[in-house]
């Protein structure tokens, strides 16, 4: 038992491990990651009898833990381990650290050491198909999606060479092109104007009903998340004002990576927010653009901030508002006359026939039922 324990701490101190993980930095919630673990013995002598543990901090507590046992590694060899982890929940996680147990040949003793190596990944809100959408009209309209007025001031894309006019800036000037005509030559410019939108939400503390993926604050971020992909699929220019711990203007772009920055965003918002969302759109109601469409994603309850929002028609703004009825995340009763009661009202006193969700909708059935 002596000699065991001796073999132990010539193992445990001796030993020098090298270990590599192998896992995508994305996935959605529901998705279920691949990971590939390489263990490489770089040491003089060989390991027996050792488990490697992986601490998985994306999935649930039950499968929180992956452990691996090894008999044998050589000496310069290595071995892999291939497992898999559920990721139920948004969130950015930091997967990791490892923990090696060395076991001596008896069984009977064993000591451990952690291997501060992590991996971080996003966990996106999940997402789901949006096959129908009030239409985006706000914008210049622009001829296959884009208009394009030629130019040479501060624009987009460059597009070619013209002769200098009078009030050009002098900094557009091409000199290659100057020097070979003798005259002046100035850069020509192409600028493109797209449909623009902006998506408003607040997730507010203390209205945050119903819990965990049924919750008004998780059913906020599937909307902001699938609506914003939406878009931005159709190239149309995307704001995302929110409140969260603090109030965000993540400013317009398009685009692929602008995608990505805004479901980084979702998938870190914590529902945080102690101010209305009164208080979030007249902070930033500046910030929408003139000539847009405002998405509010919203309670019913916050019904009482619409009228704030009307005014906005005087900047060509037009407003389509997604509205969560409240009592369906806080009581379970038959919703489909709270439902009906709810739209009658606010089809009254506002115009407009509302888009409603509650809680148990399917919500791509919800958008689908829209008509475009």
């Amino acid at each position: 038992m002596g000699m065991g324990f001796v073999l132990l701490l010539l193992e445990y101190f001796l030993i020098k491990l090298k270990i590599e993980r192998s896992i995508l930095c994305k996935a959605e919630e529901g998705d279920t990651l691949e990971i590939e673990t390489l263990i490489e013995n770089n040491s003089f002598i060989p390991v027996f009898n050792f488990v490697l543990e992986d601490n998985l901090s994306c999935s649930d507590y039950q499968e929180s833990k992956q452990r691996f046992l090894f008999e044998y590694l050589g000496r310069d060899l290595y071995e892999t381990a291939k497992y898999r982890c559920k990721c139920p929940k948004r969130g950015r996680y930091n997967i990791g650290p490892f923990v090696v147990y060395f076991f001596d040949p008896f069984g009977l003793f064993f000591l451990k050491k952690t291997y501060k190596i992590y991996s971080e990944i996003f966990v996106f809100p999940k997402t789901f198909p949006i096959r129908g959408f009030p239409p985006i009209r706000k914008g210049i309209l622009p001829w296959f999606g884009i208009a394009t007025t030629h130019v040479s001031g501060n624009d987009d894309e460059f597009y070619g060479v013209r002769e200098y006019r009078e009030g050009d800036p002098i900094k557009r000037i091409h000199w290659i092109s100057t020097a070979r005509k003798n005259r002046l030559i100035v850069k020509q410019f192409q600028r493109q104007v797209f449909f623009r939108a902006t998506i408003l939400f607040n997730l507010e503390k203390e209205k945050n009903f119903g819990e965990g993926k049924d919750s008004v604050a998780e059913f906020m971020i599937r909307i902001a998340a699938s609506v914003s992909r939406y878009l931005i699929e159709r190239d149309i220019s995307l704001d995302i004002i929110a409140g969260t711990e603090s109030a965000v203007h993540i400013q317009s772009n398009r685009g692929v990576e602008h995608l990505q920055d805004i479901l980084k965003f979702l998938t870190i918002a914590k529902i945080e927010s102690k101010v209305g969302l009164g208080e979030i759109f007249e902070g930033f109601s500046r910030n929408i653009p003139d000539d847009s469409t405002l998405i509010v994603i919203m309670l019913d309850k916050d019904w009482k901030y619409m009228p704030i929002m009307l005014p906005l028609e005087k900047r060509n703004i037009s407003l389509i508002p997604l509205i969560l009825i409240s009592s369906t995340f806080q009581y379970v009763f038959e919703k489909k006359e709270v439902v009906k009661d709810i739209r009658i009202k606010l089809s009254k006193t506002f115009g407009f026939n509302p888009i409603t969700f509650s809680r148990g909708d399917n919500l791509e059935e919800v958008f689908s039922q829209i008509s475009i």
